[in-house]
């Protein structure tokens, strides 16, 4: 948007400009963290918090901290991801991404008996 409102030689609108602020001002305005905002605040739903993994966040922790342990300060200096695949291949697109999700909860990931008994607190457990 900053780009239409400051950009001197926009001089009318298009149908795709008002499509496009309509669209963002429905995020901005009526969603919190990608849920609509009559279901986050409505006193008939309920939210159970769900761990996730994130990758991206992951990396970024793991180069703020190796900054913080520097003896010279790189001031301006933050972190942001770009993804790459492991294979250097093209990255999944959605429909593979639910495929996947689909799959996973299909066939919930068993973890291997252990090769050899745990010891619990000091104890063989067996």
């Amino acid at each position: 948007m900053a780009v239409i409102l400051n950009d001197a030689d926009h001089k009318e609108w298009t149908e795709w400009d008002f499509k496009l602020f309509k669209a963002h001002y429905i995020l901005e305005d009526w969603y919190r963290d990608g849920i609509p905002i009559w279901v986050d605040e409505s006193d008939r739903v309920t939210f159970d918090a769900v761990p996730r993994v994130s990758k991206s966040r992951a990396a970024v922790e793991r180069a703020s901290e190796k900054e913080a342990k520097k003896k010279t300060k790189s001031h301006g200096v933050y972190y942001i991801v770009e993804p790459r695949t492991m294979d250097g291949g093209e990255l999944p697109t959605r429909e593979e991404w639910l495929e996947e999700q689909a799959n996973k909860k299909a066939e919930p990931q068993r973890r291997p008996p252990p090769r050899e008994p745990h010891i619990l607190q000091g104890k063989n457990k067996q």
